[in-house]
């Protein structure tokens, strides 16, 4: 048995690596933009991103559409979550983290059809050329790695999507999991952005401060599980 899941681990620590390097493979693409660019680059983004900012402020159903989709392409998160926070000054905090949730579900969703169906066929192929393989059967205490993934601080929530799709993590086990971590964790974020930038909804700065300190609370709480979590992994071990 320490040998089998010695075996799952580094099966899942060499596909975490490929996924990674795939993404630090954009990140050189990014970067070598800004080296061709240089200024003119940077002022090329930062212009986009606010035109972008000014876009799905006022069209509330393509922000929430960018969160379904552009963490993908490995958009970090935050910045959209801040955007949703700002618009539930707007329009209701509890609506934003309603629209927010929904987009992340329908991101994870499609995100693991994407890992599990042609990407994998992709990721087979390049290993193929090498001595690793993707295992062909669900990997032992795969459920356990997946709310390590989504508890621990710093790993990108789409990396995790990516991963759990090519080792084939069944479905429903896969929502179960993402789901209510992804959830309580996005609401968080967004009431947190939501009273600090205040809007029409929160006007009064006990209710702003109200939704900070919630928002806090919500990130603390699930930050406070994965630590614990990750302790009895290790005692186990």
């Amino acid at each position: 048995m320490p040998q089998n899941l010695d075996s799952n681990k580094k099966k899942i620590l060499c596909l975490a690596a490929l996924v990674a390097s795939l993404f630090g493979l954009l990140f050189i693409i990014y970067f070598s933009f800004l080296g061709i660019f240089g200024e003119e680059g940077v002022k090329m983004l930062s212009n986009g991103w606010t035109l972008f900012e000014k876009f799905v402020l006022t069209n509330g159903f393509w922000l929430f559409c960018s969160i379904a989709i552009l963490p993908a392409l490995v958009l970090p998160v935050a910045p959209l979550l801040t955007l949703a926070g700002i618009w539930g000054g707007q329009h209701g905090p509890w609506l934003a983290c309603l629209y927010t949730v929904a987009a992340l579900l329908i991101n994870v969703s499609w995100t693991y059809w994407f890992a599990s169906k042609p990407g994998r066929s992709v990721i087979k192929t390049m290993l193929s050329k090498t001595k690793y393989k993707l295992p062909e059967k669900e990997p032992e205490n795969l459920t356990q790695w997946a709310i390590i993934l989504r508890l621990t601080p710093g790993v990108p929530f789409i990396f995790s999507n990516y991963i759990l799709g090519f080792l084939k993590m069944p479905f429903p086990s896969y929502l179960l999991v993402s789901a209510p971590i992804l959830s309580v964790t996005a609401c968080g974020y967004v009431l947190i952005f939501a009273g600090v930038f205040g809007g029409e909804k929160i006007e009064e700065s006990a209710a702003r401060w109200g939704y900070v300190y919630g928002g806090i609370a919500l990130v603390l709480v699930m930050t406070l599980i994965g630590r614990i979590i990750m302790r009895k992994k290790k005692h186990a071990n």
